[in-house]
């Protein structure tokens, strides 16, 4: 399973989920750089985690840090042996799940592989990357450029598979 909010591969990573409201860029870095450098300084994992309830001016999370160059959330399991700590902080709104990726996972993988170089194309920032992810203009402007692609009805969650009575032609996006 491929993770949007940490494309590796690509250089990318994302704090579209961590926050809400954001500010200016240079507000938003600002506050990120304080989180680190709490984070670097921070006496346990539990307690940076748990040392504030509310978000920065900003409108990003409190416990977002830059780590070797990526924004990301110390308290994520994934870092953690599977130990999630996002639990220490109320507001951490961990199901969160952004409309891109949602659909991005029912997705084939010819799909998601154009979706990954579609992304490679632009050459997003991190910043720019993160705040198209989290208003939905990436997944618009992927849709724009693909529009007219046939899609068949496993991509609309039918069963019936192209060529048979329930679905006898390819459907195409409007």
């Amino acid at each position: 399973m491929k993770i949007l909010c940490q494309l590796n591969e690509l250089g990318l990573s994302c704090f579209g989920c961590c926050g809400n409201n954001y500010s200016n860029k240079k507000k938003l870095m600002r506050d990120i750089k304080k989180n680190t450098i709490q984070f670097k300084n921070a006496e346990s994992l539990s307690s940076f985690m748990s040392r504030t309830k509310e978000l920065k001016s900003s409108g990003i999370c409190a416990n977002l840090v830059v780590k070797e160059g990526n924004f990301t959330c110390p308290g994520h399991p994934a870092l953690n042996h599977g130990r999630d700590y996002r639990n220490l902080d109320p507001d951490c709104e961990k199901e969160f799940v952004c409309k891109t990726y949602g659909l991005f996972q029912t997705w084939d993988n010819i799909k998601q592989r154009k979706f990954l170089d579609f992304l490679k194309s632009k050459k997003f920032d991190n910043f720019s990357y993160s705040i198209r992810m989290d208003n939905d203009s990436i997944l618009k402007d992927f849709e724009k450029e693909n529009s007219g692609e046939k899609i068949w009805t496993s991509d609309l969650r039918v069963m019936s598979p192209p060529g048979t009575p329930d679905c006898p032609t390819p459907l195409y996006k409007k």
